[in-house]
């Protein structure tokens, strides 16, 4: 049993034109932002408590006086600079996040139709189209990304002297097809590694 593996030279690979709108997913920074709009909710929810304590609307006693009470009389210190300090660097970092955009996680479909699939899709049509070409025994994605995919096949080679040819040359039809089915398609690059077994 022997192993090959074929993979396209990177300038054969033409990626589509990409339009204006690329699906992206959400900034890193949202999970943060949710949890600081809850905690802002939940100072305005003590704010109201407060004025209503405070006018006499609610029974209870107000908790902020004692809260400021307790503050008072610390003065400057190195440890309150530090902390200043490294609150800000952590609202410039949330800041930066904000406004960075999101990783794109589709690839465009050539053509004019505004269509995009994701990396997992096309790893699964390059998956079904090696395994339905003669020769293959089976086929498998084991790996998928945005710029590449690999794709396994079990290739039969038979026990003559021309079995490895004929194998190899089904090796090759095999990364032709989905060069041109699936790469052109979505300009992702498709890896074939054949695994030979004799017949």
């Amino acid at each position: 049993m022997s192993t090959h593996t074929i993979e396209p030279p990177a300038e054969q690979v033409a990626r589509p034109a990409a339009p204006r709108a690329q699906p992206r997913r959400a900034p890193v920074v949202v999970p943060t932002a949710i949890v600081l709009a809850l905690v802002l909710i939940g100072v305005a929810v003590l704010a109201v408590r407060e004025l209503l304590v405070s006018q006499g609307w609610a029974a209870g006693s107000p908790v902020v006086p004692d809260l400021v009470a307790g503050l008072d009389g610390i003065g400057p210190s190195v440890g309150l600079a530090a902390a200043g300090g490294g609150i800000a660097l952590v609202g410039l970092l949330m800041l930066w996040l904000a406004l960075r955009p999101g990783r794109r996680t589709h690839l465009r479909v050539a053509g004019d139709a505004d269509l995009w699939l994701e990396p997992g899709a096309v790893a699964a049509v390059a998956q079904e189209t090696a395994d339905r070409l003669p020769g293959v025994m089976s086929a498998d994605s084991s790996r998928s990304s945005r710029r590449r995919v690999v794709v396994d096949v079990v290739v039969a080679a038979r026990n003559t002297p021309d079995g490895p040819q004929e194998a190899a040359a089904v090796t090759e039809h095999v990364r032709a097809v989905l060069d041109d089915e699936v790469g052109r398609l979505t300009g992702t690059r498709i890896k074939v590694r054949a695994t030979e077994v004799p017949r």
